[in-house]
């Protein structure tokens, strides 16, 4: 398994998701290239791939509730709350940047908009005509 990091989040889709979701040391790398790569593969654009790197991060956190250390007398635990917050701050910066780089657009229906002498029956009224908001009956 391979661990690669440009620098550079706009030469790649890749570097786009370790840049995202933190995972940039090779040290302390989160995720290995090839499992980037299978979800970028399934989700097909880096956001979507970060989110679902975080999501994936969160239930690695849930499994690791605690750990107990213990150095002489002293015992020390250490929960995994940090962490989880850290994480579910981040999906929801990155589900929000998501949307603000590619938000909902409205869809138009092609057979609500064809003239009346085109229409098919079943569509009746479905033409839009000046003033039939307006109220005056």
């Amino acid at each position: 398994m391979a661990f690669n990091y440009s620098g550079d989040p706009g030469d790649s889709v890749r570097d786009l998701v370790r840049f995202l979701i933190h995972d940039t040391v090779s040290a302390d790398a989160l995720f290995q290239d090839e499992e980037i790569d299978y979800l970028i593969t399934i989700h097909e654009d880096g956001y979507t791939s970060a989110i679902a790197a975080v999501q994936i991060l969160i239930s690695r956190t849930a499994d690791d509730a605690s750990e107990t250390r213990k150095v002489g007398e002293l015992s020390f635990t250490t929960g995994a709350g940090s962490a989880m917050s850290s994480y579910l701050a981040l999906i929801k910066v990155l589900k929000q940047a998501k949307w603000d780089l590619d938000p909902a657009a409205p869809i138009v229906n092609s057979n609500a908009i064809i003239k009346t002498t085109q229409k098919i029956n079943e569509n009746a009224g479905s033409d839009f005509v000046l003033g039939q908001m307006d109220n005056k009956t």
